[in-house]
């Protein structure tokens, strides 16, 4: 164990090497020092070629058995977003999680006591195809009796270019706590660091009520324990230099209405998840909301259901696909996916200031469509939402899920099917009755709902180009930098909100063609943006099958000549002259795929930026504190907050994570379609 690091003050690029005239065994174990002038620095010399204001010769010892290694070792602690190998994408980083509370806790009687006690750098973030990473300082350093941690991020840079080391830095958080071992009783909470791909967040863990656990993160805010018997807490956190605005909501009146009814009949919904992957508490979040339904706290307007509503199924990905299934509020106990004893909570059912999940909110808007029929004694887990549950280990991307729900839930009368995402809040309740039409007419095999977006969120979407009649004339799936083809006059880029309608004309011409394609386990040969949508649209552009072949073999990545040329004649026949299109919509929608995206949706809907129905208003109102800026769940919560933190600034709160009883799925047992077998 290394206990002493000797920094030589002429060099300091040189290769960590092992005391080699070291005196005695002992001396050379606890002793490393900078030789030579080779620029091979490893992680420790790299660490303390960061620190700065060296310009002598300086020992720092440890003391306590912490070594340096175990220092940096533990400030570098990172996450996976999957650790399955069959299951999404293995080993895709999605941020570092950094255990504050607990790191202080262990180094507050080891770490030397000066400034600048244990500072080190990561890459967080990097973009390749410009040669660009974002970096992370971290540091703790002695304040007082107690210890700060520190976590700052820096602005994109060259790493050939040490002059731009001199940036300023994008985003600071600070965290102050008394360390647990010099109090007879341990803190409750516990503080974290969470970076979600280039964004820190502070979280927050309270603990000290385990049946009413909470957490608290914030990006631009403050957050501090008022009484300090059990343990002093402060996060400071501060992006860019942002000064908070305290929230402008304002009370309106909300109208009276009368019961809901049912004027028509709709379609069903099918939820598609992954065995082992967020299932019970998917199906408990949509049990409550239709409790809500049936006891009067969500009331609709009537349904009236849209044309031939019943020929449209609807199909929403729920859980267990890649990075959009990642927990959404950094608990403890599962911060991995297909941890056995791990919370579950998805994005799908993380309850919002509405009192609603996304996925509810998406239910609202079909239901306002014509489609989902959510009246009282209508809607229901068995009614008209019944859920499919792969237990294969293997999905070959959302497009092969899709194709495979679609035929074990196969329904008479059905000529389309409408796929959602669980995790954007939408509003897009016009599109969707677009979309419904354009299907219908037969018209297009696929119709795609899109909004208008910066350019510089185009690598989280797939970004299309639109011709005459709005046909998808080009598609590109999360371009790090867009052509200028896909960029509009105006400087926007128009984007697919994955919410699309697939004709059964495309399903039976997919189906021509899937046999030849590779079998494949990830998500790739079978994935809807990256392989099916732009097969699709070679179909409906190109009539030389010799030339449509050439592209299908890219596409896939196969032999050209393994695509026979009359399967695929077969299957641009069984087209005919459908086209892919889109629905341009500026409605309200926002994608809450990543924790920082849905924080900051939560932050609009909190201020007034985010149209509600009624009962949504009215829940908020009560959850939200327009002049610290407290964000909640529920008004219990906000209270018991309020009790216990002095807050300042932007901070969402929301209860954690915890098991979910899997009895629901023999609850609910006749409403769920499994697959048991590889596909």
């Amino acid at each position: 164990m290394i206990n002493k690091l000797n920094l030589n003050p002429v060099n300091y690029n040189g290769t960590i090497k092992q005391a080699s005239a070291a005196t005695s065994p002992i001396r050379q174990n606890n002793v490393v020092e900078f030789q030579g002038a080779k620029t091979s620095a490893a992680k420790l010399a790299s660490a303390y070629q960061a620190l700065n204001g060296i310009k002598t010769a300086k020992t720092l010892s440890f003391t306590g058995g912490i070594s340096l290694q175990e220092a940096f070792g533990e400030m570098n602690l990172e996450i996976l977003t999957c650790a399955d190998p069959d299951n999404g994408k293995m080993g895709e980083k999605v941020g570092f999680r950094m255990p504050v509370s607990d790191l202080i806790d262990k180094f507050s009687d080891s770490l030397p006591k000066f400034e600048d006690a244990v500072k080190t750098n990561i890459v967080v973030s990097e973009d390749k195809a410009n040669n660009l990473f974002t970096e992370a300082r971290t540091q703790i350093k002695s304040q007082g009796l107690d210890l700060l941690y520190q976590m700052a991020v820096r602005m994109p840079r060259d790493p050939k270019r040490i002059a731009d080391l001199s940036l300023p830095l994008k985003q600071d958080i600070k965290i102050t706590a008394t360390p647990d071992s010099k109090l007879e009783v341990p803190m409750s909470e516990r503080a974290y660091v969470l970076n979600t791909k280039g964004n820190l967040m502070a979280v927050v863990e309270d603990n000290e009520d385990y049946l009413n656990r909470y957490v608290l993160m914030t990006d631009t805010g403050h957050i501090e324990k008022k009484s300090s018997l059990f343990g002093g807490l402060k996060v400071d956190a501060d992006k860019g230099g942002n000064v908070y605005t305290p929230f402008v909501a304002a009370p309106q009146e909300v109208r009276e209405r009368h019961p809901q009814e049912s004027q028509g009949k709709g379609t069903e919904i099918v939820i598609g998840m992954e065995d082992g992957r967020f299932v019970p508490e998917i199906i408990d979040s949509i049990a409550e909301f239709e409790r809500k339904i049936n006891d009067g706290e969500i009331v609709l307007d009537t349904f009236y259901a849209a044309p031939d509503a019943d020929k449209t199924q609807i199909a929403m990905l729920a859980g267990g696909f890649g990075s959009r299934a990642e927990y959404t509020n950094a608990s403890s106990d599962g911060i991995f996916h297909g941890k056995a004893n791990g919370a579950q909570s998805t994005k799908g059912a993380f309850r919002t200031p509405t009192g609603l999940t996304p996925m509810e909110t998406t239910f609202i808007t079909l239901h306002n469509a014509g489609l989902l029929d959510c009246t009282k004694g209508v809607f229901g887990i068995g009614k008209n939402v019944k859920f499919y549950l792969n237990k294969s280990g293997v999905n070959k991307g959302n497009g092969g899920f899709t194709l495979d729900m679609y035929d074990k839930m196969a329904r008479s009368g059905r000529t389309n099917l409408l796929i959602l995402p669980n995790d954007p809040i939408s509003r897009v309740t016009g599109a969707m009755k677009k979309t419904k039409e354009l299907i219908d007419s037969k018209q297009a095999a696929m119709v795609m709902i899109a909004k208008e977006v910066d350019p510089s969120l185009a690598k989280d979407f797939g970004i299309m180009r639109l011709g005459d009649n709005n046909e998808i004339l080009e598609f590109v799936e999360k371009p790090k930098n867009p052509s200028k083809s896909l960029i509009s006059p105006e400087g926007k880029c128009m984007a697919n909100t994955f919410q699309f309608a697939v004709s059964e004309e495309a399903f039976d011409a997919l189906n021509a063609l899937l046999p030849y394609f590779p079998a494949g386990s990830g998500k790739e040969p079978r994935d809807w943006s990256k392989c099916l949508t732009p097969v699709l649209m070679q179909l409906t552009q190109k009539d030389s099958p010799e030339e449509i072949r050439e592209e299908l073999a890219k596409i896939v990545d196969m032999d050209e000549q393994d695509i026979p040329l009359d399967a695929i004649a077969n299957a641009k026949a069984i087209l005919g002259n459908q086209k892919i299109l889109a629905v341009p919509t500026d409605e309200p929608w926002a994608d809450c795929g990543s924790l920082n995206q849905l924080y900051h949706t939560t932050m609009q809907i909190a201020s007034g930026d985010f149209p509600l129905e009624d009962f949504e208003r009215a829940n908020v109102l009560k959850c939200v504190d327009t002049q610290t800026g407290l964000v909640t769940t529920t008004p219990e919560l906000k209270n018991a907050v309020e009790d216990k933190y002095d807050i300042k600034g932007q901070v969402m709160v929301a209860p954690q994570a915890s098991k979910v009883n899997p009895a629901i799925l023999d609850e609910y047992a006749d409403a769920i379609t499994i697959n048991p077998r590889a596909v």
